[in-house]
């Protein structure tokens, strides 16, 4: 209802008015039109930008051009994106036709490869994703066990068990607590047959130490053994990191090839005991009550 039929049903309903009430109501007339002005930009600014491509349209770009069209959608979009985000305290989100279409409160949640070609051919377009920033933080300090650049100094690593198409792969992951999710390099996946390259991959860039890598998520077993020979194993998705060797990963550890971020720490629950003389770290999983 505009503010001229509303003021005209007043009239209808009480008659003419003296001029105070007048006044009062060309008052109210005015608060209504700003309220209705900034109700529409409001919801202009809240209003997704960007039109989503076929599959088809998206394994044929270049990876830069990949890169450009998700670039462009995160600057466009920023404000909308971090308030889908937040009202769905999700850590990503899939947008399809300026609709979150899938969202998930941990990096764990996001599709596995099959399922996520599915929804793709199922809705006949590529969707956009957005990840939480929260997802990349890092808070890296060498401390101890893997020799970094510094002098007599190391970090604290533990040995991780890597699986996923073929045979495992024994990795010495650097721990890290200021880490929530875990990265690895790419290639060595690729290499050891624990990844496959999938067309429809999404593939974005993020920052680490104020440096630039390109990044795409995989889902992969990791397995702790403990000093019984008991394992424990949860099924989590990396981030696997595209040309490892000159990413920020390797800045204070070079020969770090995997990060060990908290949550597989907290789903596997471990008890890390860190030897600071012997350099090592020794883990142990309490049994559970018979």
């Amino acid at each position: 209802m505009t503010a001229e039929m509303l003021i005209k049903k007043v009239h209808e309903e009480f008659g003419p008015f003296d001029i105070p009430a007048e006044q009062a109501v060309e008052a109210a007339k005015k608060i209504l039109e700003r309220a209705q002005a900034e109700t529409a930009l409001q919801q202009a600014e809240e209003k997704f930008v960007g039109r989503n491509i076929a599959l088809e349209e998206y394994v044929a770009l270049p990876s830069e051009q990949k890169h450009r069209y998700f670039g462009e959608a995160k600057k466009l979009n920023r404000s909308w994106i971090e308030k889908q985000l937040n009202n769905l305290k999700a850590k990503w989100i899939m947008v399809v036709n300026d609709q979150v279409v899938l969202h998930g409160a941990s990096l764990n949640d996001y599709p596995e490869d099959e399922d996520f070609l599915e929804l793709c051919q199922k809705i006949g377009k590529y969707p956009f994703v957005f990840f939480s920033p929260m997802v990349f933080a890092i808070e890296e300090q060498p401390i101890a066990w893997h020799k970094t650049k510094a002098p007599d100094d190391f970090y604290p690593a533990t040995s991780i068990t890597i699986s996923g198409y073929k045979k495992p792969l024994r990795a010495e992951a650097d721990l890290d607590t200021g880490a929530i999710d875990c990265y690895s390099d790419l290639e060595l996946l690729i290499k050891n047959g624990i990844v496959r390259i999938q067309p429809q991959d999404f593939e974005d860039i993020s920052e680490h130490l104020s440096q630039p890598y390109v990044y795409l998520t995989k889902h992969l077993w990791l397995e702790l053994t403990d000093e019984k020979g008991v394992t424990r194993q949860f099924r989590a998705n990396v981030i696997c990191v595209k040309d490892w060797r000159n990413s920020p990963f390797i800045a204070i550890n070079p020969a770090r090839t995997f990060l060990l971020g908290r949550e597989v720490l907290l789903e596997l629950r471990p008890r890390l005991v860190l030897d600071f003389d012997a350099r090592c770290t020794e883990v142990q999983f309490k049994m559970a009550p018979s």
